[in-house]
């Protein structure tokens, strides 16, 4: 026997969409699901050459994060698309 449910997720699979880009290019990665989401948001952001992050925001599935905390603590699971850029500015890929 062993522990079910959410304490059982030790990794989501993650997309970070931005106005500069979506990184990984193509399908997603592996991110431990303990690691605060701003570690991955601040790679996401070198990796697309973006300087300045200052005032952004995180969604997923329509709601904002806390990005200093961990994926888990803010619940996400499975395969995660965070939308990653300045509040007004970040619209659902495809939007007008």
């Amino acid at each position: 026997m062993g522990t079910a449910g959410r304490d059982s997720i030790r990794h989501v699979e993650l997309a970070v969409e931005t106005p500069g880009g979506t990184w990984p290019t193509e399908g997603f990665f592996e991110a431990p699901a303990w690691q605060h989401v701003e570690r991955q948001l601040e790679h996401a952001a070198r990796e697309l050459q973006i300087v300045d992050t200052s005032g952004w925001e995180a969604t997923a599935g329509g709601r904002k994060l806390d990005i200093r905390a961990s994926f888990k603590e803010n619940r996400l699971e499975g395969r995660v698309i965070i939308r990653y850029g300045p509040g007004s500015e970040m619209k659902p890929q495809g939007a007008p």
